[in-house]
C-alpha cells in the first residue's frame, strides 16, 4: 500500500512511519511537510492512503484538499489540536488521530479504513469544513457510518435514534434506517445543541420532528413518521419544559 505522510512536524513523521513499519512490512511511505509540496506529493505519487495533518505553515489540511480534482485515496486525518476531534471529525466520520500518535490506535485506525470502499469524499469533506466553522449553518450535515458505506445526512432530517447494545439505529425521514456501530450516548452529546433530547435510555429524539407527547400510563412520545417511543419518568420535565418553549 502506498502512504503519504502530510505533516509539517518531522518528528510526527518519524513516529507515524516507524509505527507504520512496525504494524505491516507492506507500506511503501513517502512524506510532505507543507500543503504545496503535500499537493506535489498526491499527484506525482498517487497514495492509497494519506494521513494529512490539519495545520501547516502555508495553510492547512483542507486548503489542500479543496486543492485537488478528486480525491481517490483514504484519508486520515492528524492533529495536535484536541478541539477538532471532539466535535468536528465526529460530525463528519472521517478518522483522526490525535497527536502524539499512539501505536495501539494507529492499528485500530487501520483496520477500521480497510473495510472502507469509495465514498463521497466531496460531500464529506464539505460536512467537516462546516463542523471545523464557527458557525452553525441552518442545514448542518452528519455523515452516519455503517458497515458498508458511509451516508451524509442532514441533522434535520434525523427523526430519531434508538440504541441497542452498542449500537445506533437512525430512523432518517426518506430512507431506510442506518446502524452504526456507535453508542447512543455519542450521538445524545453531539446532536443535543439541534433540539435532540433523550427521553429514555434507549431513545434520542429530534424534537422538531415531535407530534404528541402522551403523559398517561408512564408517558410516550408520538413521532411525525408514526413511530412511538417511551418516556422514562425522570424525562418528563425536560419534554414539558421544551414543549413550554413552544407555546
Amino acid at each position: 500500500m502506498k502512504v503519504a505522510i502530510i505533516d509539517d512536524e518531522a518528528d510526527a513523521r518519524s513516529t507515524l512511519r516507524h509505527f507504520l513499519i512496525q504494524i505491516q512490512t507492506g507500506f511503501e511511505v513517502r512524506e510532505a511537510s507543507t500543503v504545496a509540496t503535500g499537493v506535489e506529493l498526491i499527484n506525482s505519487y498517487n497514495p492509497d492512503l494519506v494521513f494529512l495533518d490539519v495545520m501547516m505553515p502555508d495553510g492547512t489540511g483542507f486548503d489542500l484538499l479543496k486543492q485537488l480534482p478528486a480525491i481517490h485515496f483514504k484519508l486520515v486525518i492528524i492533529s495536535g489540536h484536541q478541539e477538532y476531534a471532539l466535535q468536528a471529525f465526529r460530525f463528519s466520520a472521517i478518522d483522526y488521530l490525535v497527536k502524539p500518535i499512539d501505536a495501539d490506535e494507529l492499528s485500530e485506525t487501520l483496520s477500521r479504513i480497510k473495510s472502507i470502499s469509495d465514498q463521497p469524499w466531496n460531500e464529506i469533506l464539505e460536512v467537516l469544513r462546516q463542523a471545523v466553522l464557527p458557525a452553525q449553518t441552518a442545514d448542518r450535515k452528519i455523515v452516519l457510518k455503517d458497515m458498508n458505506a458511509m451516508y451524509v445526512v442532514s441533522v434535520n432530517s434525523i427523526v430519531r435514534c434508538e440504541a441497542s447494545d452498542n449500537y445506533t439505529t437512525f430512523f432518517v425521514s426518506g430512507q431506510a434506517p442506518i446502524v452504526v456501530s456507535k453508542p447512543l450516548k455519542e450521538y445524545d452529546d453531539l446532536l443535543s445543541p439541534f433540539r435532540f433530547l433523550r427521553v429514555h435510555q434507549s431513545h434520542l429524539i429530534n424534537f422538531n420532528h415531535l407530534q404528541q407527547f402522551n403523559k398517561r400510563e408512564g408517558g410516550s412520545i408520538k413521532m411525525k413518521d408514526g413511530s412511538e417511543v417511551p418516556v422514562s419518568s425522570r424525562k418528563r420535565e425536560a419534554i414539558l419544559s421544551e414543549l413550554a418553549k413552544l407555546s
